[in-house]
């Protein structure tokens, strides 16, 4: 199968690399996989042999019939012909596993971060550099959007770097498995109202928390949350954007 440049496919194909990220995935702990993206099988063939019931999401058409004839032997596997974007969790908790196409990888994210509590752990394949914003501490410059977003629901692990050469085609980026674990109690946070905060927050990082946010909050109201307005959007932590979502639900 080629790689279709417009879906952003990069096919996994280093025995040695896809090894190491089995040891990382676990299937045979897991009591039923999700395999977004599962391409032409690499990985499918080792999640298949953990024998718990996987499901294969697939957005190309052109790969249904081969995972098909795959897999037919394998009564647990189930393949859907699906836009991963559009999956529901249902009688969770799945291990979900995949090489993530670059073109999706963020809204897909926070499409599964809000059902986190069907997931008992995520391990997927990005771009290193989101890896890294994902993971990223507040203060650093990476730390961003995508970096509250997920960490307010999980614990994020960069784990393995895979160079372009595991690939075909060889991509022009270096990739990363990154490990996304829920976190049991997670701070109760109307969704809606942080990813409103963050993205307003985020709007113009140059500028204070209090430009950015002087519509909703005071500087009192700033203050009072132990937020200093002077300060800019990555200098916050976690649990400030969680208070200030708290708060813009709460008065609005």
């Amino acid at each position: 199968m080629r790689a279709k440049k417009r879906l952003g496919q990069n096919f996994l194909q280093d025995d040695h690399i896809i090894a190491q990220i089995i040891q990382l995935v676990r299937p045979e702990q897991a009591q039923q996989i999700i395999e977004i993206g599962p391409g032409t099988g690499a990985l499918t063939d080792y999640l298949a042999a953990a024998d718990v019931p996987l499901t294969l999401i697939e957005f190309d058409a052109d790969l249904i019939a081969p995972l098909s004839h795959r897999y037919a032997d394998h009564p647990q596997v189930t393949i859907h012909h699906q836009d991963a974007l559009k999956l529901q969790l249902k009688q969770g908790p799945y291990l979900i596993v995949g090489n993530l196409p670059y073109n999706i990888s963020s809204p897909l994210l926070i499409h599964l971060m809000k059902q986190s509590n069907h997931i008992e752990r995520a391990v997927f394949m990005l771009q290193k550099e989101l890896v890294q914003r994902i993971c990223a501490e507040p203060g650093v410059k990476a730390f961003g959007r995508l970096s509250v977003m997920l960490q307010h629901r999980f614990d994020c692990f960069a784990a393995l770097t895979v160079p372009p050469e595991a690939f075909k085609p060889i991509p022009k980026v270096d990739s990363q498995i990154i490990e996304l674990i829920p976190k049991q109690s997670p701070t109760e946070v109307d969704l809606n109202s942080l990813e409103f905060i963050v993205k307003q927050a985020f709007a113009q990082r140059r500028k204070t928390i209090r430009n950015n946010l002087k519509k909703w909050f005071s500087d009192e109201t700033l203050l009072a949350l132990d937020i200093d307005p002077q300060q800019r959007a990555e200098t916050l932590s976690v649990s400030h954007y969680e208070q200030l979502a708290q708060h813009y639900h709460a008065h609005h």
